[in-house]
């Protein structure tokens, strides 16, 4: 879920409202600029005292399951240790072959 917001609101409200929406739904946020993730509470510690975050930064701000995070890790973990051994297997081969 993105919070959109109003271009004329102070971004320390919009992020009390995307902490407050994350603990509602007992989620987290996600800064998919950084592929962060924070607590609520880390969130609001990190932000909460800035009055003027570009405020598109903050429409991207999504508010997620953390599992999902740790879904989407896994399998691109995967996807690099398949290519890794794709390359390994290339690196021998190739090496087997000048002998």
């Amino acid at each position: 879920m993105e919070a959109k917001s109003d271009k004329n609101a102070k971004s320390s409200d919009l992020i009390r409202t995307i902490v407050n929406d994350a603990l509602k739904q007992k989620m987290w946020v996600f800064d998919p600029a950084s592929k962060r993730w924070f607590t609520p509470g880390e969130f609001m510690e990190m932000y909460e005292r800035y009055d003027k975050l570009d405020i598109t930064w903050l429409d991207n701000i999504q508010v997620l399951d953390p599992i999902e995070g740790l879904e989407a890790a896994d399998q691109l973990i995967q996807s690099i240790m398949t290519r890794r051994t794709a390359l390994a297997r290339r690196i021998i081969d190739y090496w087997k072959d000048k002998k």
